[in-house]
């Protein structure tokens, strides 16, 4: 195949159309970088390369400026190096990555919160899984992480920031546009939230980023708006996809589904699992910081390069049948998937490594856990739904029956 094959079936999958990606990824996998002009940069698919991209900081870095960057929230931990990086992402570790918070009250919340939610669902007819259950679950675990009571009210906000960042990979001004005015919504309403906090801080997120110090100075109002809106987008919209992909894929796999219903100490190889087949985020962008080669291609200094985590995590020489969906995948170690040494690149890799990694594994597990106590069968009402979107991926809608 082609380099300008695969670069015009590449610009195909930027459109987010339907339909599984494993076919593309394979072929993608057989060649070194590819250009792509739709993206105006490489694009990098075999699972040595993705993680290398990911992971030197000698020649490869953050993204913080154009098309595929996550600059629309402001300058955040995905933008920072070194000591600031290392320093800032240490204080969001306190609260999402404490054993102590996540055995204790993180669980007993989310599965409360759960535990409302599915009590609520009905049996015997048409009910959209993603807008009962998936989408409000994080929405509501987000929202008391933050304090935010309100956070729920501003889904569509969060959904155009998004779409204005690392999914916006070919620059799409309208999409630009329509991300700074809702950045702009979100600002507002965040900004006396900021200044309330100040004055009488509590024990949760925002608190804590209000009274963070970084060398002797506080972080700023700008930074703090910054750090908001990235969690409420990142808590909420990577969470969602990767349920309400994982119920999809288990429920075209009914025996699997079965499997868990019987032996529950699989859950979080399942969860890994649907990661691995089915990441919410399928690449991630960075910039080139030196003249590199990749696969013996040459990248210069300058340019941008895209990772694609989702054909990595089916790259053959990592994961044997890598196109087969099974939940018993990772059940030596499936704690190993969430953490620094993971074979999934699905959170990212290496110093950027997603803080969240391990709410997220709670919050599947619990959801897991919670339908399967309620729900032995589960059918689709009009058939599987295929996935959209690229970078973030996953079903629009999730219509069962329970």
């Amino acid at each position: 195949m082609t380099a300008s094959t695969l670069a015009d079936r590449f610009e195909h999958v930027l459109a987010g159309g339907p339909g599984d990606l494993g076919e593309f990824y394979r072929d993608a996998r057989s060649e070194p970088p590819v250009w792509s002009p739709a993206f105006n940069g490489w694009v990098v698919s075999r699972y040595d390369d993705v993680k290398a991209v990911l992971t030197d900081e000698s020649h490869f870095g953050p993204l913080g400026y154009g098309a595929g960057s996550s600059i629309i929230h402001g300058r955040t931990i995905l933008h920072m190096e070194g000591d600031e990086h290392r320093r800032k992402s240490a204080v969001l570790a306190r609260q999402l990555r404490n054993t102590r918070l996540l055995e204790g009250p993180q669980r007993e919340y989310i599965r409360s919160v759960g535990t409302r939610l599915a009590d609520a669902l009905p049996r015997g007819e048409v009910v959209d899984i993603k807008e009962r259950f998936t989408t409000p679950l994080p929405l509501d675990v987000t929202a008391w992480l933050m304090d935010i009571a309100e956070a729920p009210n501003f889904r569509s906000l969060y959904d155009t920031i998004v779409a204005a960042g690392a999914s916006n990979l070919r620059g799409d001004p309208e999409v630009q546009r329509r991300g700074e005015e809702a950045r702009a919504t979100l600002f507002a309403f965040v900004t006396p939230l900021i200044d309330r906090r100040r004055a009488d801080p509590g024990d949760d997120l925002l608190s804590t980023l209000c009274s963070t110090e970084y060398e002797g100075v506080r972080l700023s109002d700008d930074e703090i708006r910054s750090f908001c809106s990235f969690l409420l987008a990142a808590g909420v919209e990577t969470t969602d996809r990767a349920l309400s992909s994982l119920f999809n894929l288990l429920w075209q796999h009914p025996d699997q589904w079965r499997l868990l219903g019987e032996r529950r100490d699989l859950l979080k190889s399942a969860c890994a699992e649907g990661l691995r087949f089915a990441p919410p985020v399928h690449a991630l962008s960075r910039g080139v910081r030196a003249d590199v080669e990749v696969s013996g291609q040459a990248i210069g200094e300058g340019e941008r390069v895209v990772a694609l985590m989702g054909a990595a995590n089916r790259d053959p020489s990592v994961f044997d049948d890598p196109d087969r969906f099974d939940v018993t995948r990772f059940e030596e170690q499936p704690d190993r998937q969430f953490g620094a040494r993971a074979q999934i690149l699905s959170f990212g890799f290496g110093t950027h490594l997603c803080t969240g990694s391990q709410l997220a594994k709670l919050e599947i597990v619990e959801s897991l856990a919670i339908l399967l106590d309620r729900f032995e069968r589960v059918a689709f009402a009009e058939g599987p739904p295929d996935d959209r979107g690229y970078v973030l991926r996953s079903p629009a809608h999730l219509r069962v029956v329970l």
